[in-house]
């Protein structure tokens, strides 16, 4: 049956080279070199044609900005990289997306809100709280003295945004077949994971709960960036049970096997 089962497209924002040792918790990796890795937003579309389309994350603000503001490696756009474009492949227009779920309010995930006239966006309230009074020393020379949250983004969803944010409390069924799931203190303090219904099983979008599939889900080793071991080794674990596909947010694996949608 196609009823309450959704296709899953990555969309690709953006570019940038971070450091491999993400991938690694306290980064107890060996391979201390930069990868190349998308920003990806996802498109979800509904099967059965009776509700729609809802895109997860809406990629960086600005490349430049990444680099100068949040002191990172290189970052990079492209003209068919940009939301509009990448959604009108699936024959869709900017004002046409009713329906925005930010995995969490980091500035590669929620920097294009403001493209999205007619949407609502779907945050935990924990994340918004934690976006907008960051417990960080201002004095920290990367991820902008907000721990990779930028000021801008968080500005535009308190205003003028506001009226279209829909702060969520824990796990949240947003459609039928897409249920938002807290995974809170792992990435982030109000990270959530997206569970998509498809014929192939469950599909979970990690967000950036976990970078690498075989390390951080396989192998149960957390991600380099955490707010609580423990949770997020909890994470792993729940995750690994649940999910008959995962999806992370920064692979390009990700790109080649499901261009043509899961």
């Amino acid at each position: 049956m196609a009823d309450h089962k959704w296709r899953v497209y990555p969309l690709v924002v953006g570019e940038a080279e971070v450091p491999q040792v993400l991938d690694v918790f306290w980064s107890l990796s060996k391979d201390k070199s930069l990868v190349t890795v998308p920003i990806l937003a996802w498109l979800l579309v509904p099967l059965n044609h009776h509700t729609e389309p809802i895109l997860v994350d809406t990629g960086f603000r600005d490349a430049e900005r990444c680099m100068k503001v949040h002191g990172l490696g290189p970052h990079r756009t492209k003209p068919e990289w940009t939301l509009k474009q990448q959604l009108g492949n699936h024959g869709l227009a900017l004002d046409e997306i009713k329906t925005v779920i930010l995995t969490h309010l980091h500035y590669d995930h929620a920097g294009g809100c403001t493209q999205l006239p007619n949407a609502r966006f779907v945050i935990q309230h924990s994340e918004m709280q934690a976006a907008a009074a960051p417990m960080v020393s201002p004095r920290l020379e990367f991820g902008g003295g907000a721990l990779f949250y930028d000021r801008k983004d968080i500005a535009d969803l308190v205003d003028p945004l506001w009226p279209q944010v829909d702060l969520i409390e824990g796990d949240t069924e947003i459609a039928p077949g897409v249920k938002c799931v807290l995974f809170a203190n792992t990435h982030t303090p109000g990270s959530q994971a997206v569970y998509v219904k498809t014929e192939s099983g469950t599909a979970v979008i990690l967000g950036d709960i976990a970078r690498n599939v075989e390390l951080n889900i396989n192998q149960g080793i957390p991600p380099g960036l955490f707010y609580d071991l423990e949770a997020t080794y909890r994470a792993m674990i729940r995750i690994k049970k649940e999910a008959d596909i995962v999806l992370p947010c920064h692979d390009y694996n990700v790109v080649k096997k499901y261009a043509d949608g899961l």
